[in-house]
């Protein structure tokens, strides 16, 4: 079960939530999440966060779910829903998949190869300017970052399991 109790190391202040997703909000989408039939987790060395991704198929080639980030004492990061389509396996025992994560400021695309126990690839976020000028320049110079993630079936458990005390 997913712990949201506050930080008793003083480190509440780097933790930004989403405002429109509560508590409860945040442990109903956890249960969501592990209720999933395509679980994926993974360790983060970057504040050594936790990242949660729980998919079902929707249609033929289509999937959906949940996307869940944590930080080191198991506190909500961020959250949001996660759609995309998922090409099936070649001759090759991976297929390729093509998912979008909204999140409350920004979308983050996964692209890359996947399968029952995999998801990796390239990690594109996007941020959601919401004032007029930053929209303006966004359009200009669009600010991305890119990066890799590795998320897979075998790690969903130790994403899930708390750190042991010091």
């Amino acid at each position: 079960m997913l712990g949201l109790a506050a930080s008793q190391t003083g480190h509440a202040a780097e933790i930004k939530t989403n405002p429109a997703i509560s508590q409860a909000g945040y442990q109903a989408m956890f249960n969501q999440l592990s209720a999933e039939p395509l679980r994926y987790g993974g360790l983060s060395s970057v504040h050594t966060r936790r990242i949660l991704v729980g998919l079902h198929q929707t249609g033929p080639g289509t999937v959906a779910g949940e996307m869940m980030r944590l930080d080191s004492a198991m506190r909500p990061v961020d959250a949001g829903p996660v759609t995309g389509t998922l090409t099936p396996p070649t001759s090759a025992q991976l297929g390729h998949c093509h998912l979008k994560v909204t999140l409350s400021d920004r979308d983050i695309l996964l692209d890359g190869p996947c399968s029952a126990t995999l998801l990796s690839g390239a990690l594109t976020s996007h941020p959601r300017p919401s004032q007029l000028w930053s929209q303006v320049t966004n359009f200009i110079s669009p600010d991305t970052s890119v990066s890799q993630y590795w998320l897979s079936r075998d790690t969903w458990q130790a994403a899930i399991t708390p750190a042991p005390a010091r």
